[in-house]
């Protein structure tokens, strides 16, 4: 997201989100300062655009600098208290684990179809490289399979829960830098983006290449490629312990399902 401010009679811009934040942090600028952003018919203060409005920046600021004094520890109780997005910093590892958790759920109805189509020998044969190799027409309908899988499933948990289970239950949020919330053709363009980009197409060698490049671009610019894209804002809230046992139960309980309708505890070695 990309904001211009209208500070002492001149346009400045573009910065991202982190730069007004730094700046209002050291007072080079106020809550009322007017800010735009691509979509807006005119300049608002900053207090009232949607990705500051919970801004613990914002709510410093009002307090006045100069008349308080706040620690890390009263920092963290305030961003609790107003429900600030911990936006501050990228959180590389924690959206890995997410998709992660998500694997197994995303890629089962793409499985479960190729069992059906392919039959339980030539899929075994494509996941744990056991019996005779699979022709290259039993290999692309595989690959086709779960591709699809991963792209609609995603799509419609996004586009219809506004989350996914590995995302919901550590508490991420994706949404539009406006605030709005992803609709069937975002959703889609995004998930799509992931699985190209971010998970290689699920080949092995591409997908750790995927995960270092798009690692590197988060880290460093603090988006991912097709976050960026689409101008789309990935938000976290504090995890709590029960949502670490929501996760580890999610990604366990889908997994065995998995093992246990295929016959082969083995399976385990493909998880991404």
């Amino acid at each position: 997201m990309e904001i211009f401010l209208y500070i002492d009679g001149q346009k400045t811009g573009p910065l991202t989100i982190y730069d007004v934040r730094d700046q209002l942090r050291r007072g080079d600028i106020t809550p009322e300062t007017r800010a735009w952003i691509k979509g807006m018919e005119q300049w608002q203060p900053l207090r009232d655009l949607d990705p500051l409005k919970e801004s613990v920046e914002v709510h410093i600021a009002d307090a006045g600098a100069d008349e308080i004094a706040i620690s890390e520890e009263e920092r963290e109780i305030l961003s609790q208290r107003v429900g600030v997005l911990n936006t501050e910093k990228p959180r590389p590892w924690l959206r890995f684990s997410a998709r992660l958790i998500d694997t197994p759920i995303l890629l089962a109805p793409g499985i479960l179809l190729s069992h059906q189509y392919l039959g339980s020998e030539t899929l075994n044969a494509m996941l744990f490289r056991t019996g005779t190799i699979p022709s290259f027409t039993d290999s692309a309908v595989f690959l086709v399979a779960i591709a699809v899988s991963w792209v609609i499933t995603e799509t419609l948990l996004l586009s219809c829960l506004n989350t996914t289970p590995g995302k919901w239950s550590l508490n991420i949020k994706i949404q539009k830098e406006s605030g709005e919330r992803l609709d069937f053709s975002s959703a889609l363009r995004r998930s799509f983006g992931v699985f190209v980009f971010g998970m290689g197409l699920n080949y092995i060698p591409t997908q750790i290449i995927c995960n270092v490049l798009a690692y590197l671009t988060l880290t460093k610019q603090g988006k991912t490629y097709w976050d960026k894209k689409q101008n789309l804002t990935v938000t976290h809230h504090p995890v709590n312990p029960l949502g670490i046992i929501i996760a580890i139960f999610i990604f366990t309980g889908s997994s065995m399902a998995l093992y246990h309708f295929l016959g082969k505890p083995e399976m385990l070695s493909y998880a991404p």
